[in-house]
């Protein structure tokens, strides 16, 4: 039910419940005053006759007498009149036959006699004033003051009902007319006055909940008119926060520019238009080069304000049309609409190269970043969101190889590279139940005496379809998806189990190199490395622990703190590829090495570049005044070896010396070295 409804009812029975009281008091009142008013008249009736009645007593004039009854008898309202004497004998006879009290107490439906004998006219009056709409009335006769007789009358109720029931249709009618008045008139304000305005409340507010913010009139300063104030300013309050948190929802907290969210969206829309229309757009992925320099040097408070910069370059290089949106980290989307030609996206992406090399200064230095860029056209390189967006990225990511430019368009062997990874992706789920990994050792020897020291623990995939596959294929692809945790471990439980057949088998192997990758410095190596040794009955030092320099640059404390316990048991570490990376003395002082291995990148032009050997003159003696040992890799040639040994490098390791060899052909070798002594000039060569 309505509000109006209900308020009117409500309104209407309290109406009728007040004028219904208000009508019984007033008729109670009324029957009231009737009544008096009939016992008024019947007592200055009975007084006229009483005042005439005595000589009639007095005479036995019942002729007379008779006719005092007939006439008080026939007056309105009553029943009936007789004169008693005082020993209540009837001294008249006459009745009002047609009165239907005295028919129905006589038990008769037709006329009755005007005159009764006294016995039976008694017996009538006494049954008639005992009747309940039939008042009784007497009236003493006295003459001289003597009492002669009483007049007793009976006054019929009947008239006074009558008039009762005609006042209470008048009364009844003229409340229902007030009721009905007052129910219009309250209905007609409350609907234009309350209702209207209520109504209107309820229409805006279904507005706000379709998200449609619509303010409500104010036309008066009451209760109504301050509840609508409030609801506006409640709509305002709720448009500010929803259009916070929309922005907050789909643009960056950092640059202002869209987030993924909208960028999505947007793309989603330009498909749709570009399909309409039959046109070409451009989707670019953009991503910073070597930002995690400027964060793990800077602070990442600089890279944020390095972003926003870089970002704000962009922009400026956009038309207005253009969608810029930051994906996340230092990775930006930039859509491109009506595009005419590949070319087109080509300039701009130059174009963006050049805003991002802008110099930017941060703490009053000044920061120079680059950037790569991948290319996906519509509808040449897919059709959909998810097909546009993995090509751009998987173009972006091309862009970044070394060797490469920095802008790389998408390309159908691109796609085949994607697929080809995610078919090597699923393989590598199963490559160690399927027990397709394999492990080989290449040898160290000591530059001095070119004695054997140790090994380096090498990892291969024997790919039952497709062969032998690199390490430098599968490793990375490892370390992305985090595979490289359980490989890792493998390699460690079976480097531990081979040290313990050898030791068994009366050979002396040395030490095994195993390289760790970032991903097993973040999960709990020490535990794993203390259960390899406790397991096959090592000592710490029969294990070497190799880290590349990116390691380095994740998290100092961290990685520091995890080398310092494992260094503590009794493990050595050696540091990787040293000088291919982001090479930094900090490193060396900070980390705890026992040994630094250079680069085969650097051994390869040692005798034919001079800087070259310089280079590695340097990294020697920094090295030895460091007290860290030096493991020159990649050594090919007795001259680069004649050289290092003058170096006084310490180890060297490469193809002139040993290739890698399975577990097996190591065993042979192991044997071998047991059996000879090798003088300090041989060269060994154990090339499988």
């Amino acid at each position: 039910m309505r509000l109006a409804s209900k308020f009117i009812l409500t309104v209407a029975g309290i109406l009728s419940v007040t004028l219904a009281l208000n009508a019984w008091f007033f008729l109670r009142s009324q029957n009231h005053l009737l009544e008096q008013q009939l016992n008024e008249r019947g007592r200055v009736l009975g007084h006229l006759i009483a005042l005439i009645s005595p000589e009639a007593i007095l005479g036995l004039d019942f002729l007379t007498l008779n006719a005092y009854a007939r006439e008080v008898s026939r007056q309105r309202d009553v029943v009936y009149g007789v004169i008693v004497d005082n020993d209540e004998q009837p001294l008249t006879s006459y009745v009002n036959g047609d009165d239907p009290h005295i028919r129905s107490s006589l038990g008769v439906d037709g006329p009755t006699p005007d005159h009764l004998p006294p016995p039976r006219l008694q017996t009538l009056i006494r049954e008639l004033a005992a009747l309940p709409d039939v008042i009784p009335i007497e009236f003493p006769i006295a003459h001289d003051g003597r009492p002669l007789g009483r007049l007793q009358v009976g006054i019929s109720r009947a008239e006074l009902a009558m008039q009762a029931r005609e006042q209470l249709l008048q009364q009844f009618g003229i409340y229902a007319a007030i009721i009905l008045f007052l129910s219009v008139a309250i209905y007609l304000v409350f609907r234009y006055s309350v209702m209207r305005p209520v109504q209107r409340l309820i229409e805006v507010s279904r507005d706000v909940g379709r998200g449609e913010f619509t303010l409500v009139p104010v036309t008066s300063g009451d209760e109504l008119g301050r509840l609508g104030e409030t609801f506006n300013a409640m709509t305002l309050e709720i448009q500010r926060e929803q259009a916070k948190l929309h922005h907050q929802a789909n643009y960056d907290s950092l640059t202002a520019q869209p987030n993924r969210m909208l960028a999505v969206e947007r793309l989603q829309q330009e498909i749709r238009s570009a399909h309409r229309q039959q046109q070409r757009f451009a989707l670019m992925f953009i991503d910073l080069d070597d930002f995690k320099i400027v964060n793990d040097t800077m602070g990442h408070a600089a890279g944020d304000r390095l972003l926003a910069h870089v970002s704000a370059h962009i922009r400026a290089r956009l038309r207005d049309e253009d969608t810029l949106a930051r994906l996340g980290g230092d990775e930006f989307l930039v859509l491109l609409p009506r595009l005419g030609q590949a070319n087109d996206a080509r300039d701009v992406a130059d174009r963006l190269l050049a805003a991002v090399a802008e110099p930017v200064t941060l703490d009053g230095r000044e920061v120079v970043v680059h950037c790569s860029i991948g290319i996906a056209l519509y509808p040449d390189d897919g059709e959909t969101v998810e097909a546009l967006m993995a090509n751009a990225d998987n173009a972006m990511y091309q862009a970044k190889r070394p060797g490469r430019a920095p802008i790389c368009f998408f390309t159908a062997e691109m796609n085949a590279q994607v697929h080809e990874r995610l078919r090597l992706e699923q393989d590598l789920n199963k490559v160690i139940a399927r027990g397709e990994l394999q492990l080989e050792f290449q040898p160290i020897f000591r530059a001095a005496d070119g004695a054997y020291v140790g090994a380096e623990v090498l990892l291969r995939w024997w790919h039952p379809e497709r062969g032998f596959i690199s390490p430098a294929t599968f490793i990375p692809l490892a370390e992305s998806t985090g595979q490289i945790v359980a490989i890792g471990e493998w390699v460690l439980r079976e480097a531990g189990r081979q040290l313990r057949c050898w030791l068994d088998a009366g050979l002396a192997p040395g030490y095994l190199a195993v390289n760790l990758s970032r991903v097993q410095l973040r999960e709990d190596l020490e535990l794993l490395i203390r259960e390899v040794l406790d397991t096959n009955e090592l000592p710490p030092q029969a294990l070497e622990l190799e880290i590349t320099e990116n390691i380095l640059l994740d998290d100092h404390q961290q990685i520091n703190a995890v080398l310092g316990r494992l260094h503590a048991q009794g493990l050595s570490f050696s540091l990787d590829d040293f000088g291919t990376g982001y090479s930094s003395l900090s490193y060396l002082r900070r980390f705890s090495f026992d040994t630094l291995k250079i680069d085969r990148s650097f051994v390869a032009p040692l005798c034919d570049d001079a800087e070259a050997a310089a280079l590695v003159r340097a990294i020697v003696a920094m090295a030895h005044s460091l007290a860290l040992k030096v493991i020159a890799e990649g050594v090919e040639t007795r001259a680069q070896m004649e050289f290092l040994r003058d170096l006084h490098c310490d180890y060297l390791q490469g193809y002139l010396l040993s290739h890698p060899l399975d577990a097996e052909h190591f065993t042979t070798f192991l044997t071998r070295c047991a059996r000879d002594s090798l003088p300090r000039d041989s060269v060994p060569t154990f090339v499988q």
